[in-house]
């Protein structure tokens, strides 16, 4: 029996290819951080189940698209302040694909 994972839509990055693999494992992710908390890479990838070079790599590119941000002080992430967006912003900042004649 195959069990289908429900993705967060915030585990769709923008700057990034998204595969199937990478959105189950950000929404893994994105379901361990909480907006008032600091969460380590460590506990994380221990609940994930990944490696913890995997989790941070995802990290960077969710806080490149800040959705998340990492703790200054120390060790930690947690939501960023900017982790709701609507279309019309996506749209304005995502580049035309159309060919120049």
């Amino acid at each position: 029996m195959v069990t289908f994972l429900s993705i967060d839509r915030l585990a769709y990055l923008s700057m990034i290819r998204n595969v199937r693999r990478g959105l189950e494992t950000r929404t893994q992710i994105i379901k361990q951080l909480d907006p008032d908390n600091w969460v380590t890479t460590t506990a994380i990838s221990r609940n994930v189940d990944v490696t913890f070079t995997t989790v941070l790599y995802h990290l960077r590119n969710l806080e490149r698209e800040r959705i998340v941000e990492r703790n200054p002080g120390g060790h930690g992430w947690r939501f960023g302040p900017f982790q709701q967006s609507d279309l019309s912003q996506y749209l304005e900042t995502k580049p035309s694909r159309k060919k120049k004649r």
